[in-house]
């Protein structure tokens, strides 16, 4: 299962990477996954999408894989 939430996630985890954030699946349990946006060193704090925004995103690229989105922001943003 973890296979296929990574592989559905690549193509935001790519368009974060271009902005210098990374993603990263922090766990799967009971149909909720926990996921991390990181924030690199040269991460361009105003690029990224109001957290809301990207939860929304997640959900959808997820959608009949998992029941729900934990999703944790840099603290910056």
């Amino acid at each position: 299962m973890i296979d296929a939430i990574e592989e559905a996630l690549q193509p935001i985890r790519n368009s974060l990477q271009a902005d210098g954030f990374g993603l990263k699946v922090d766990g799967f349990k009971e149909g909720v996954v926990s996921v991390v946006v990181l924030a690199g060193p040269e991460a361009c704090v105003e690029c990224l999408v109001p957290q809301e925004h990207m939860r929304l995103r997640i959900e959808y690229r997820l959608k009949g894989l998992v029941q729900s989105v934990h999703l944790r922001y840099p603290e910056h943003s």
